[in-house]
Parts: structure tokens; C-alpha cells; sequence
């Protein structure tokens, strides 16, 4: 059975530096939110492994290394950041006001994954996780996945999605594909955006066609054009359901 981690709110993971007040700090509150709860995640991590990363003002030897270079954060911004929270209670518990949404939020997607897991369609193929929120899993993320299939026959993919009146997609879509070994693709595109902030679900179906060897099952969940900035999308309860056509 698949254990849920619960990711701990410990201060102790946050380590301060000695720095001269400023009137603002570093980095953002929301991005500088986000960080310290990707920080939570990483430590829950190293806490299954019985390992506890305490070179946080270490450069070679911290866990962290690769989340900072990730989030395009320097050690050294996030250090200054939280100094100048300290110094600012106020807005210190403002922050980790988020935090905590953003480590309740995600613990809550845990359990609905697990539980969904275990009472899983046999015939869905979807391969990753099941609930997306942009711009938090990132502000112009597709949701692209390619999912190695042998079979024929149908494939429906459900969602149920809710663009926000802020969204900033264009020409918001979803595709799905199949490809075949010799090179060929049967696929299907289905415009069901509307702005409103309201769910929807979308389905888009295609057909693996019989007689032809099939490599793969490819697409975007939430596809768009290059133009695209700063998308605000919930997803949930992605499945690509199989079924197989009648002979």
C-alpha cells in the first residue's frame, strides 16, 4: 500500500543570516511561500530516508542546491529573505499563513490520489498525476504527457478543468494523439475554454486504429499557443480511459 508523507511545519528548517535591514525583502511573499513549502516537500523526503539536510549554508554540500536552481533562487537571497522576516513578525506570519495553505492544499491532493489509486479504472492508461493547479505546478505548463501504449482501440481522455477570468492562455485546447511505428498519427483537438471560473469536463476521444503497430499515446491537457502568459487553471480527475471496439 502506498504511504501518504505528511510534510512538517518545523521552524526549525528555516535558518536565518545576519543582514542589515532593508525596506523590502529579497524575493516576493508568494514566491518566497512556494520555496519553503517546496522546501517542506524536500525534507519530508530526506525524513523518509532517515536524513536531515543541516548544510543549508553549505554550497557543495546542501540537498537543497538543486530546488534553489530550480525556483531560480540564490542561497544567499533566500537567507536574506527570511532574515528580513524575522525582523518583521508581522508580516512573517503573513507568510507562513500561505505556507501552511500551500502544505494543507497539497496534503489534501496526496489523500485524493491515493484514494483514487486504489479504486483506479483498470482500463486507464493515465500515467501522472491526476490534480493540476497553475500557475503553482507552473504558469505556462501544458500538462504534456506521452504514454507508451501497444493496443488499439479507443481512448477517451477526461477532465474536469476551470479556467479563471485572469487566465492568460491563448488559444486554450486539448489534444490527444496516437503514433503509430511507421510515423503516422490519428489524433483529435477539443476547444472547450470559457473564462468564467467555473468546472467543466472536457473530453477528447481518439481511435488507435486496428492493423497498425501503436507506439504511443501523446498530448497537452492544457495546450496553447506561444503567446501565452501567466495561466490560472484548476485541473482535476485526469483518466485516459481505454475501451476496445467491437470486432
Amino acid at each position: 500500500m502506498r504511504k501518504i508523507y505528511a510534510i512538517p511545519i518545523a521552524m526549525g528548517l528555516i535558518l536565518a543570516a545576519s543582514c542589515g535591514a532593508t525596506i523590502k525583502p529579497p524575493m516576493p511573499e508568494d514566491k518566497c511561500a512556494h520555496l519553503i513549502f517546496e522546501m517542506h516537500k524536500t525534507d519530508a523526503m530526506l525524513k523518509t530516508l532517515n536524513y536531515q539536510d543541516v548544510n543549508l549554508h553549505n554550497d557543495s554540500l546542501s540537498y537543497y542546491n538543486s530546488l534553489f536552481a530550480r525556483e531560480g533562487v540564490t542561497r544567499k537571497q533566500y537567507l536574506e529573505t527570511i532574515d528580513w522576516y524575522i525582523k518583521h513578525p508581522e508580516q512573517y506570519k503573513d507568510l507562513y499563513t500561505k505556507v501552511i495553505k500551500l502544505v494543507s492544499k497539497y496534503e489534501q491532493e496526496e489523500r485524493a490520489r491515493y484514494e483514487l489509486s486504489e479504486n483506479r479504472d483498470t482500463n486507464d492508461v493515465w500515467d501522472m498525476k491526476t490534480n493540476w493547479n497553475l500557475p503553482l505546478d507552473g504558469d505556462k505548463n501544458p500538462i504534456a504527457f506521452n504514454i507508451p501504449i501497444r493496443s488499439a482501440g479507443i481512448y477517451t481522455l477526461e477532465a474536469d478543468i476551470t479556467y479563471y477570468a485572469d487566465d492568460g492562455s491563448q488559444d486554450p485546447h486539448t489534444t490527444m494523439i496516437v503514433e503509430y511505428d511507421d510515423g503516422t498519427t490519428s489524433e483529435n483537438t477539443v476547444y472547450e475554454a470559457v473564462k468564467d471560473g467555473k468546472q467543466r469536463h472536457v473530453e477528447v476521444m481518439v481511435s488507435a486504429e486496428k492493423g497498425k503497430t501503436v507506439k504511443c499515446l501523446r498530448g497537452w491537457v492544457l495546450d496553447h499557443s506561444s503567446d501565452t502568459q501567466n495561466k490560472h487553471i484548476d485541473c482535476y480527475n485526469i483518466k485516459i480511459l481505454r475501451t476496445f471496439e467491437e470486432e
